[in-house]
């Protein structure tokens, strides 16, 4: 009364030499897996078993019960329940360090490829983009000591590059047309100044465009005596460039303040 519920033949399963060698044929097999695999007529679940709602024949075959393919949709709890390197797979010794749920960059499709959430992991970019755990900073990469994220974002590596200039001998943020090699020619982080002597002042890179014809300093009509400021004079081009009547510099007959800005674009 107790024998599994099958339409098979006797002969199907045993054998004339022994009633208790047997082959269980599952084909003719009446009912789910679990009516018999119940840890009393057949071996069942296990106390260690993933936890999970699937019926047995949703993971396990009948020809070998260890051959499984995992079918996640049923199984019940987190991914590290189960993924903790004992009852499965779990988080090598060489993972990022990262507090991340598995899910939140795994997908049980497949473990790899694997799309990664930043927002979770711990340390600094570096540590894990050194060109081994990760992408790191490639050999033609501008020279700086910089961290990555002072001018990188983890939303896209490489759009959004900006980096906010705090040092005081940085004039002002040039427009577009001004790259960061236009100043430092040598690709780091120490800017290259054309002229040196006038550096940090505007001069510093334009004095080689300086005209003398558009700053005059002396416009004295009545003697025909014109003065032109010098280089070292205006410096900073965004200072005055006042013109006085006379060589004595004492009557100013036009007032010129913060004509040239380094966001104009042009001079």
């Amino acid at each position: 009364p107790n024998h599994i519920a099958s339409t098979n033949t006797c002969d199907d399963c045993h054998v004339t030499s022994g009633w208790k060698q047997v082959t269980v044929d599952h084909v003719a097999v009446v009912g789910t897996c679990s009516s018999c695999h119940d840890g009393v007529k057949a071996t069942g679940k296990g106390p260690n078993h993933i936890a999970s709602t699937n019926t047995c024949d949703d993971c396990h075959v009948t020809s070998g019960w260890k051959q499984v393919t995992v079918d996640h949709a049923s199984v019940i709890g987190t991914c590290s329940t189960c993924h903790n390197g004992v009852t499965a797979t779990g988080k090598p010794p060489t993972h990022i360090s990262s507090s991340n749920n598995c899910d939140e960059c795994h997908t049980v499709v497949a473990w790899t490829p694997t799309h990664f959430d930043h927002s979770g992991v711990t340390g600094t970019c570096e540590s894990c983009h050194n060109g081994v755990t990760a992408t790191g900073k490639p050999a033609n990469h501008f020279v700086t000591s910089h961290p990555c994220e002072e001018c990188h974002t983890p939303s896209g590596w490489t759009t959004g590059i900006r980096y906010s200039h705090t040092a005081a001998n940085y004039p002002g943020d040039h427009k577009p047309s001004v790259t960061c090699t236009s100043c430092h020619k040598g690709n780091t982080q120490t800017a290259t100044w054309d002229y040196p002597a006038y550096k940090p002042d505007c001069a510093g890179c334009h004095a080689g465009r300086y005209k003398e014809g558009p700053h005059k300093k002396v416009d004295d009509k009545t003697n025909g005596i014109k003065i032109f400021y010098r280089v070292d004079e205006l410096r900073n081009c965004a200072g005055s460039c006042h013109v006085y009547s006379d060589p004595s510099f004492t009557t100013i007959i036009k007032y010129k303040s913060g004509k040239h800005h380094a966001g104009d674009g042009g001079f």
